[in-house]
């Protein structure tokens, strides 16, 4: 596993998300580092890598919403 494509990745997400909710990078890394899901991306790199951002995006939601999270 190279780790420089995992951290291009999760900094792209991190730009991604913040897109889609309207979000600063700040706040889309607080929210995403609060409700866990930075580290379910770390953990998960190897399938999350090969789905679209959308559906990422979605699935990502979904996670931090059961880890409290309400956007």
């Amino acid at each position: 596993m190279n780790n420089k494509n995992k951290i291009e990745y999760i900094v792209i997400f991190i730009s991604e998300f913040a897109k889609h909710y309207k979000l600063s990078l700040h706040e889309s890394y607080s929210y995403l580092r609060k409700h866990k899901a930075l580290l379910f991306l770390e953990e998960q790199y190897e399938i999350a890598h090969t789905m679209s951002f959308q559906y990422m995006i979605e699935s990502i939601s979904a996670f931090c919403k059961r880890n409290g999270g309400n956007l």
